[in-house]
């Protein structure tokens, strides 16, 4: 008889903390390979109002959440370009039917954006950043320096999400008695507002639960706040990548 192929995550249960609707597609996937998703979104997009833009040269998308909110805002002029963060937000330029000149093969951090060689532009190139409030200003510092003209465009804010006492305790005992193998976490500020969130209960079971994480940065912030468990680095936040980055965890936690 051929043995059954089990699906890549079988009896993997993943706690997925990124916020909706992100939260609710990550989770679909990871149901769909075979795993268990318990969502528990740790940050929530709060749109802003915000004009449309004129015309620029160069049109960066920092994140899934600036095209979501501010795709509509933005006018391509023949000879504008549009530059994302990283594949996920090129991906959801493409939903919305904004092709993508400028994309890192690889990463979505401000420095893999500047290091892509087509970034290059002359003095006096108007840039508009697409972008929530706040922020670490890299690219806006770079661009600055180079003499280009940039404005910002912020269309959205994260907040901390209203705490669900009932759904809180609820995760936390389904956590303790039956596991959560892996946490996701997407962004530092998720990982602050986890901590808050969870009680001193869950906050211990964090400290020794595996984290999927999509940036080194992350990964460093998860071990500076007490966080022990095993690190899975996925080199993008795109779903696909950070599917694939479990699987392969699941199937060498097999073998071994």
């Amino acid at each position: 008889m051929i043995p059954k192929v089990l699906p890549p995550l079988t009896a993997l249960s993943v706690l997925v903390t990124r916020p909706e609707p992100q939260c609710l597609g990550l989770c679909e996937q990871i149901e769909r390979y075979g795993g268990t998703a318990v969502p528990f979104p740790a940050l929530r997009i709060e749109a802003l109002q915000a004009a449309p833009a004129a015309d620029h040269d160069l049109i960066v998308f920092l994140s899934v959440n600036a095209v979501v909110h501010g795709a509509h805002l933005v006018k391509k002029a023949p000879g504008t370009r549009i530059a994302a963060i990283g594949k996920a937000t090129a991906a959801s330029l493409a939903q919305v039917r904004m092709p993508v000149d400028i994309v890192p093969e690889t990463g979505f951090t401000s420095e893999d954006l500047l290091a892509h060689p087509q970034l290059a532009a002359p003095a006096g190139t108007r840039v508009l950043i697409v972008q929530g409030i706040g922020g670490r200003g890299v690219l806006h510092e770079r661009f600055r320096a180079q003499g280009m003209m940039v404005e910002s465009l912020e269309v959205y804010r994260r907040v901390l999400p209203e705490i669900d006492e009932h759904e809180r305790t609820r995760i936390e005992a389904h956590w303790q008695n039956d596991g959560i193998d892996v946490v996701t976490l997407t962004s530092v500020e998720i990982l602050h507002n986890l901590l808050q969130i969870l009680t001193p209960r869950g906050q211990e079971l964090l400290r020794r639960t595996a984290l999927l994480t999509v940036s080194r940065r992350i990964a460093q912030a998860a071990a500076h706040a007490g966080l022990h468990g095993p690190v899975l680095h996925a080199g993008s936040a795109d779903d696909a990548t950070m599917i694939g980055t479990l699987a392969q965890w699941r199937t060498r936690a097999r073998i071994g």
